[in-house]
C-alpha cells in the first residue's frame, strides 16, 4: 500500500507560462497536482494541493 505526503503551495495563476513553470518545478520534485483551491488572491496567486509517495525521492 502506498503512503502519501501532501503539500499546499501558492502558484502563480493567470499567466499560463508562469503557472506551468511553477507546476513543472514541483513536478520535478515528484509532486502531483491534486487540485486548485479556486480562489485567486490579490497577488494573482492560487493555492494548489499536491501529493507524492513518501518514498518518491529515496534512492
Amino acid at each position: 500500500m502506498t503512503s502519501w505526503e501532501y503539500e499546499i503551495r501558492s502558484v502563480r495563476f493567470g499567466e499560463w507560462d508562469l503557472t506551468k513553470q511553477d507546476l513543472n518545478e514541483l513536478g520535478v520534485d515528484g509532486w502531483e497536482l491534486v487540485k486548485f483551491s479556486g480562489d485567486i488572491d490579490e497577488n494573482g496567486m492560487m493555492k494548489a494541493f499536491f501529493k507524492r509517495p513518501l518514498d518518491c525521492l529515496e534512492t
